[in-house]
């Protein structure tokens, strides 16, 4: 028998600790309990646990399951476990272990995942099957909202991308309850029962109307996300939420499932389990129940329920595992410095009180630092920021070797202000994460041009660029465009005022979404006369401001169908945006994001099915969200600052650690929502898998309206203090980052018509002793103005004090230019030889690499001219002209519906002046009609098939396959000219005969079977390549053309 104190002193690692070795060393059967604090060292004991399980032959290294959150936390521990376990084979103590038997360490979405493709063919689905991207599951789900035809979507008021979200939001949470169709059918119907209460009172409470419709809604939204999981089934693809839904039904219909995992994995590690899902949770206790598992947790840093995730999990671990689980704890914290660790406690204190499993009290090790918990309360947030920058440039400075420091925000409303001070100190910042992309100013710029572009609605991102450096639209200016909005109700595209009974229909069926904006306003008054009467209003420098601002937008509003990596390239030279970071010297972090930006581009692009510019935007928008709220895995900076969200904090730790903006209704936050499930879209609480341990909200019980409405009072108060723990939560996580020193830092004065007083937390701590100095008023109960003494200019002058540097700058060049030109080159001239300069070094910079996924359409263009191709990826061109485009689009659409029996229906962002009947398509439907395939059933349209050729999958969008003579014959529909010469025939013909491959492999007949043809439309031509390489023909020549 091996001791845990053995092993260590073999493998000449730290003693364990009492609390350490009996987790260690706890019985091999059984299920257990581990409330291991922040910093506790629950990763070394976790991995100690295993080696003294295999060191006593207790289990094989090989049954050994290990599953935690993230990638970075799954490899650290599989790392530690196997070094060790080699170490303990060289020592003698395993003599059983080597590379090959290993214990498994993974995520638990891995985990589903796993056992979903294992298994899958039980449910008769396809183990194989794509696993969407965000951006395509975006996509699909767009595509299944915008062409539903329930009747109720024509009366509500939302916008598309709204709806979407809602639908993914509300089908991902029944899928982790498993809510059954027919149980929320009936709470709808018996919700709405409550119209029927008597009122009770002296008011009609018409609120609980708005609730029975909100509840009702999920008829709709049910229905909409059966569409979407359908649309999926079809296309035999998944998201992961759904391998975890699907993993679930496999272990609860197949008894025998459970017994070979259980057989496979004769002890289990759960880490982090208090952030694991319901769906995860009752997969685990299914799979793992009464079998030795043992959970590891911390009920303190439980701040993932945004995705299901519940704080209950470490209490009902003991109901759930059985067997009457041992609960141990790990109570020394090895990171924390013991004032950081006071403090720690006191914030923790209250969520002590709260029902779940008792958390000791961490203390501080023999080796923890003694510095004081600091805090610094400013009057501005200006002057937080530069003391909070001064704090971190000194302690960086006054340290032999430089130590990691992190600023650790709630949100990042302020982030660029504590950024600017960071760089005015000269100390090195990293902002983590695709928030602090967007935060910006160059990026902010591009992204809301194309969000502008995307939707005209964004009036928020208009006034942005409107007010900027480009086109500097004063206030004045901008009251009038709003003035011109409300002018421009009830009149037509010239202004003309409409009849009264055309504008009383307009107001019934049109949605507020679909009124004249502020868009509208800049496009009627780009265009109006001189002498119009709106201009009235307008200084004399709106007229051109607004004008080429209009042209600018429309220019790239005609771009927007087209390649999106050339139209962020237009968006950024239109603005003047490359040329003022490659130029400005204070713009190195905007240099750095805008690479960045490009990168975010390229792995949209990468990863969507169908690229669009409303796609990029709403990645864009999801991507920034899931970014704040899941932890990043970069590792610490010596000697640089890292921002990043608490939430993306979590795991990580740094010598020096800020909480910034610790104010009233920052951090914590104030509630945005108190109504909870009854939103519309939100899954109802009682049908929630941790349903136990959240607010409650009695509705049954009214017999009036105002009974309800009471009850329904009681209900939000109980929301904000739920929501108050989480809160609380979030604040004990961000403290115990910091292993050495941490300031808290507030200001009463940022953007807020009032100040706000230091937090809660704040208040808690100064009262324990741990901070002190608090003020209790700002010095001025008016916001003080941000220049003493001074006028303000609005907008800004986009040159500031660089103005008279920059301008004698360019005098000179212009000067010295005369003498190698023959004359001064002109403001353009100049514009255009700095993007010339720019776009070379970027050229220089950038290394290809050909994207994964390849659209067998281009396969034509690589192997005409690979490296064309390859220039291609570096700078991409636009696509064909739109009005071709959308020839060829309409006509695959009408061949698709022509076999489904359906009418022709106007494309989904197709612009509403343009006439679908003036495309010139009569001669192409009319050929078509009159050809062989216009009777004939098909086998498949528009199917989507992936093949696998050297090292890449070329994706495969077969138009048709109908019955053929020997086999299935493929068609592929062609609306341009027909080539002639041998060579691009044969070039052509690769795109036919990837479909064959790819239909070969995908059906199971041979390709010698399949006959693949091209039918061009202008021309009534059927083409039947006589040869068609096969797929090993294929794979010689493009793993020549890709890896060359």
């Amino acid at each position: 028998m091996h001791s845990a104190h053995d092993i260590a002193a073999i493998l000449e690692l730290p003693t364990p600790t009492a609390e350490q070795l009996s987790i260690i060393e706890a019985p091999a059967e059984g299920a257990a309990r581990v409330i291991a604090g922040a910093g506790s060292g629950k990763t070394e004991t976790m991995a100690l646990r295993v080696l003294w399980l295999v060191a006593n032959n207790h289990v094989e290294p090989d049954a050994v399951l290990g599953l935690t959150f993230t990638r970075k936390a799954a490899g650290e521990l599989s790392g530690r476990i196997q070094r060790r376990l080699r170490a303990l084979h060289e020592r003698g103590l395993a003599p059983g272990t080597d590379e090959f038997h290993t214990p498994s360490v993974s995520t638990y979405n891995s985990f589903a995942a796993g056992l979903y493709r294992d298994h899958a063919v039980l449910l008769g689905r396809d183990p194989d099957a794509r696993v969407l991207s965000e951006a395509s599951a975006w996509s699909l789900a767009t595509s299944v909202v915008s062409n539903s035809t329930l009747p109720e979507l024509s009366s509500w008021d939302i916008t598309v991308p709204t709806l979407v979200r809602t639908v993914r939001t509300l089908g991902s949470r029944l899928q982790e309850n498993s809510v059954p169709a027919g149980d929320m059918e009936a709470f709808v119907e018996e919700f709405r029962g409550l119209v029927e209460l008597p009122n009770g009172g002296p008011g009609a409470y018409k609120t609980v109307e708005e609730w029975v419709d909100r509840i009702g809604s999920l008829t709709v939204l049910m229905t909409l996300v059966e569409e979407f999981q359908e649309a999926k089934r079809l296309r035999g693809v998944l998201e992961f939420s759904d391998q975890i839904a699907l993993a679930l039904q496999i272990v609860e219909g197949f008894p025998h499932v459970c017994e070979q995992v259980r057989a496979r994995h004769r002890v289990v590690l759960l880490d982090e389990y208090q952030d694991t899902s319901v769906a995860q949770t009752t997969l685990l206790k299914t799979l793992f129940s009464a079998h030795p598992v043992m959970a590891v947790g911390d009920p303190h840093q439980a701040i993932y329920g945004w995705r299901g995730a519940s704080s209950s999990n470490l209490a009902d671990f003991v109901t759930d595992f059985g067997q009457s689980p041992a609960t141990y704890s790990l109570s020394t914290s090895w990171r924390n410095g013991a004032r950081i660790l006071d403090a720690a406690t006191v914030l923790a204190q209250p969520l002590s009180e709260l029902p779940g499993p008792e958390v000791e009290t961490l203390k501080p090790s023999p080796s923890a630092s003694e510095n004081p918990v600091e805090v610094v309360w400013e009057e501005t947030l200006a002057e937080e920021a530069t003391a909070v920058a001064s704090w971190l440039a000194d302690r960086l400075a006054e340290a032999s070797t430089p130590p990691s420091a992190a600023i650790i925000v709630r949100a990042r409303a302020h982030q660029r202000v504590f950024v600017d001070a960071l760089s005015e100190r000269g100390v090195p910042v990293h902002v983590l994460g695709i928030g602090g992309l967007l935060d910006d100013p160059a990026i902010a710029d591009i992204v809301c041009t194309l969000r502008i572009l995307a939707h005209t609605s964004a009036e928020t991102e208009l006034v942005r660029l409107l007010a900027g450096a480009k086109w500097r639209l004063g206030v004045a200016d901008l009251h009038a465009l709003a003035g011109t909005v409300r002018w421009l109700q009830g009149r037509d595209q010239h202004g003309v005022a409409l009849p009264e009974e055309v504008q009383a229909r307009l107001r019934h069926s049109v949605s507020a979404h679909d009124a004249p904006g502020l868009f509208d306003a800049l496009s009627f008054m780009a265009e109006a006369p001189e002498n119009h009467s709106q201009w009235r209003d307008y200084s004399p420098e709106a007229a051109p401001r607004l004008r080429d601002a209009y042209a600018t937008l429309s220019a790239l509003s005609r771009m927007r169908w087209g390649d999106l990596d050339s139209l962020v390239g237009a968006i950024e030279s239109r603005l003047g945006l490359d040329v003022e970071v490659a130029a400005n010297p204070i713009r190195v972090t905007s240099r750095a994001a805008r690479e960045a930006f490009h990168d975010a581009l390229h792995t949209y692009l990468g990863v969507a099915e169908e690229s669009s510019l409303a796609g990029f935007v709403q990645w864009l928008e999801d991507a920034e969200r899931r970014d704040n709220l899941t932890p990043r895995a970069e590792p610490a900076e010596e000697g640089c600052v890292q921002i990043l969200t608490i939430h993306g904090a979590k795991g990580l730790e740094w010598d020096l650690v800020v909480v910034p903006r610790v104010v009233t209704d920052e951090v914590p936050a104030k509630p945005r929502e108190t109504s909870a499930w009854l939103t519309s879209g939100e899954l109802p609480y009682e049908f929630r898998g941790d349903k136990e341990s959240l607010p409650l909200f009695p509705w049954r019980a009214a017999t009036t309206r105002k009974e309800l409405v009471d009850l329904q009072k009681e209900f939000v108060e109980d929301v904000k203090k739920h929501r108050g723990a989480e809160e609380r939560r979030l604040m004990y996580v961000a403290i115990t980052r910091a292993r050495h020193r941490v300031l808290l830092s507030g200001s009463f004065w940022a953007h807020h018509t009032t100040s706000r007083a230091p937090s809660v937390f704040l208040r808690e701590l100064e009262e324990a002793g741990i901070v002190s100095g608090l003020p209790s008023h700002p010095q001025s109960e008016t916001p003080p103005e941000v220049a003493d003494e001074q006028d303000r200019v609005w907008p800004r002058d986009p040159l500031g004090s660089r103005r008279e540097v920059v301008e004698e700058a360019a005098a000179r060049v212009r000067t010295a230019l005369v003498g190698d030109l023959g004359k001064p080159l002109t403001p353009n001239g100049e514009r255009l030889m700095l993007r010339l300069e720019h776009a070379r070094e970027s050229a220089e910079r950038l290394e290809v690499t050909i994207p994964t996924r390849i659209p067998a359409s281009s396969l034509e263009r690589w192997y005409r001219d690979p490296e064309a191709q390859r220039v291609a990826l570096r700078r991409p061109l636009p696509q064909k002209p739109y009005r071709q485009a959308l020839r060829g689009t309409l006509f695959h659409r009408y061949v698709e519906e022509h076999f489904e029996e359906k009418p022709l229906h106007r494309l989904a962002g197709i612009d509403d002046d343009v006439d679908v009947d003036t495309l010139g398509m009569e001669e192409w439907i009319a050929a078509f009609e009159a050809s062989p395939f216009s009777g004939v059933t098909p086998i498949a349209i528009e199917q989507e098939l992936h093949l696998p050729l050297a090292g890449h999958v070329v994706v495969c969008k077969i138009d048709a396959v109908f019955p053929g003579d020997t086999g299935p014959h493929i068609v592929d529909w062609k609306t341009g000219a027909m080539p002639t010469e041998a060579e691009d025939i044969h070039a052509k013909s690769l795109q036919l005969a990837a479909y064959r491959a790819a239909w070969a492999q995908w059906s199971g007949v041979s390709e010698d079977s399949i006959t693949a043809s091209f039918w061009y439309a202008g021309t009534s031509t059927l083409h039947t390549p006589e040869t068609l390489p096969l797929a090993p023909e294929l794979e010689e020549t493009f793993r020549a053309l890709w890896s060359a």
